[in-house]
């Protein structure tokens, strides 16, 4: 109910007209903190200071919508809880890098009041001192070029970026501090509170959900005082600060700003979360992206129009329009190419369903469109005309899951008798990349082996799974052995777990090894492998379901898999398809089945 306030809240205090006003109207309006807030107002308005009054008065009539989240996920809004005496050390501090910055005397004072005063960067949990703080820890002196500094600072943040810390908070400078670890959020939010420490104007920068795979990216950016930018990825001070290659829809940067927007001054209605703060600002068109603008007519309606995208859990608004037009959408290129690099069989384009927001679902306005540099189009199932799909996959295959397959070109499975493997036979050798999914290779030796191993004779080492199998299809039971490096690892049983997403892999060696002993000659029917992967691929034991969209998802059946792939008949030709795996597993993407193959979205 609060975070339901705190947005009646932002919305009333976009329709005052003035700063006096608005402070006036917050003043007014906020009785529990009311003290702190005049406080900090009345401790500038006493000084003779006109721009640090004038911050102040920035900092307070911005401050309504501005929040963090507790462990339980609740919004706990600063306007409740900022102290005077925090916010007056902060604002002195950025007064201070004001003064005695070089770089900070090219900006305007709108620059400095965005992108250097703040005491807060995104919605991290409240704490002022990083200001102060990072400098504690930042090595090497400050050169006249502002984004040489920015780049040394930017290399020397180096966080554990893992899916362990992927919660939903981000943590305090504090925690990130001691931890080193983290999400992208954090280590965003990091870079930019390091920047803005040395007097660097930077932003919080995100993607809210990709147009090609599932979550989102977030990234600093440093502001050039033409207001053009610099970007620094999340990959641990990589000078090549390119985007990620996956298709954009929108980027935008957190700001500081409340901004006020025809959309919501017109409608007043309840807004998704990304829209609910009037705290982002739309930066697509200042990235090399394809973008263009869309035409969406829909006369009479009663609220604002958005442009969705899939995720598995619900469409996702990540544009919004005010009129009969949505600026600046991404179109899935990177400096006018398309993102094949991404993955196999990605479409030309990017999925958009056109969708209003109502009690806090999204409600289709037509079908899903397609797009592209060159096109826009619509996806509308033919449930007259009706075909038969062979499926393989429920996400796309990325290029780095292809890579870890690559990785086993040239691996040898051997048997032998003697332990040492000085009698050992080249069972099979492969040749072409494998399958990234568990498969099995026939032996047809006729031979009795006690020991059966997989060898890599130079570069990579890299296996998810290894198994052994009978002629009636029965595993069967060994003793698992190595070469004596591997043999020290902790994680050689990743290979012997029977679980397709563990795996062992070291980057260098010459004649690795991992295999079992089966403690007898044994006539071996079959060998399984898996290189490391997703477990995207269709899993013979697993439940699937295939939906299609016509307004909503369709069920087209439950099923089990014929084998290694999903085949279901009578399926509307034309139609946005989704194949769910319902007995584990999160990743999954739409698609269109065109001649034979899956074509992702």
């Amino acid at each position: 109910m609060k975070t339901f306030f705190a947005i009646i809240l932002v919305f009333l205090l976009l329709s005052c007209t003035s700063s006096s006003e608005r402070i006036a109207w917050i003043a007014a309006n906020q009785s529990a903190n009311k003290s702190e807030l005049t406080h900090f107002l009345d401790y500038y308005k006493t000084k003779n200071n006109r721009d640090k009054y004038k911050a102040a008065c920035f900092i307070i009539e911005n401050i309504p919508n501005k929040y963090s989240l507790n462990r339980e996920g609740e919004k706990i809004y600063d306007i409740d809880i900022v102290k005077a005496d925090s916010l007056i050390q902060s604002l002195e501090y950025s007064f201070l890098l004001k003064e005695k910055s070089p770089y900070l005397k090219k900006y305007t004072f709108e620059q400095f009041c965005e992108y250097i005063l703040p005491y807060r960067v995104a919605n991290e949990p409240l704490q002022y001192y990083w200001k102060w703080d990072c400098v504690r820890w930042l090595k090497g002196g400050n050169s006249d070029d502002i984004v040489k500094t920015a780049q040394n600072i930017n290399a020397q943040i180096r966080i554990e970026l893992s899916p362990d810390f992927y919660k939903d908070t981000l943590k305090t400078y504090t925690s990130i501090i001691q931890s080193g670890c983290g999400k992208c959020d954090d280590r965003s939010t990091l870079v930019v509170m390091a920047l803005r420490s040395v007097g660097i104007p930077a932003a919080f920068e995100l993607i809210p959900y990709w147009g090609s795979s599932n979550n989102g990216h977030s990234f600093a950016s440093m502001i050039l005082p033409d207001d053009k930018i610099v970007s620094f990825q999340n990959d641990n001070g990589n000078e090549n600060n390119a985007l990620p290659i996956r298709k954009m829809p929108k980027i935008y940067r957190k700001i500081y700003t409340i901004t006020p927007a025809e959309t919501f001054d017109r409608y007043q209605k309840i807004y998704p979360e990304l829209f609910a703060n009037c705290d982002v600002l739309d930066v697509t068109k200042m990235h090399k992206i394809g973008f263009r603008t869309i035409p969406i007519p829909c006369p009479r309606r009663k609220e604002p129009i958005y442009l969705s995208v899939f995720s598995p859990n619900s469409w996702i608004p990540i544009a919004i329009s005010a009129d009969d037009n949505f600026y600046d959408i991404g179109t899935g290129t990177q400096n006018g190419e398309k993102e094949s690099e991404e993955a196999l069989d990605l479409g030309n384009g990017i999925l958009y369903l056109p969708s209003s927001y109502i009690n806090g679902d999204i409600i289709p306005l037509s079908d899903p469109i397609i797009v592209s540099d060159n096109n826009i189009y619509s996806l509308h199932p033919d449930t007259l005309h009706k075909e038969t799909v062979i499926l393989n996959r429920k996400y796309p295959l990325n290029k780095r899951i292809i890579r870890f397959a690559r990785d086993m070109v040239g691996g040898i499975f051997e048997g032998a008798n003697h332990a040492d493997f000085s009698d050992a036979e080249e069972i099979y050798k492969i040749t072409e990349t494998p399958k990234s999914q568990m498969q099995k290779v026939y032996i047809s030796t006729g031979k009795k082996y006690r020991y059966i191993r997989y060898r890599k004779p130079k570069g990579i080492f890299s296996i998810a799974e290894f198994s052994l199998y009978q002629s009636n299809g029965k595993p069967l039971l060994f003793h698992p052995i190595s070469c004596e490096a591997i043999r020290k690892d902790n994680n050689m049983g990743n290979v012997f777990d029977e679980k397709i997403l563990t795996y062992y892999q070291i980057n260098g060696g010459v004649d690795m090894w991992i295999g079992g002993d089966l403690n007898g000659g044994v006539n071996i029917d079959a060998i399984g492998f898996a290189p490391r992967n997703d477990d995207n691929s269709i899993v013979p034991t697993d439940i699937y379901e295939l939906f299609y969209w016509d307004e909503q998802w369709n069920s087209l059946g439950v099923k089990k898999p014929d084998g290694d792939s999903a085949v279901y008949r009578n399926v509307p030709q034309k139609a946005l398809l989704w194949l769910r795996n319902l007995t584990k597993g999160r990743e999954e993407r739409p698609f269109t089945y065109e001649n034979g193959r899956q074509i992702w979205w």
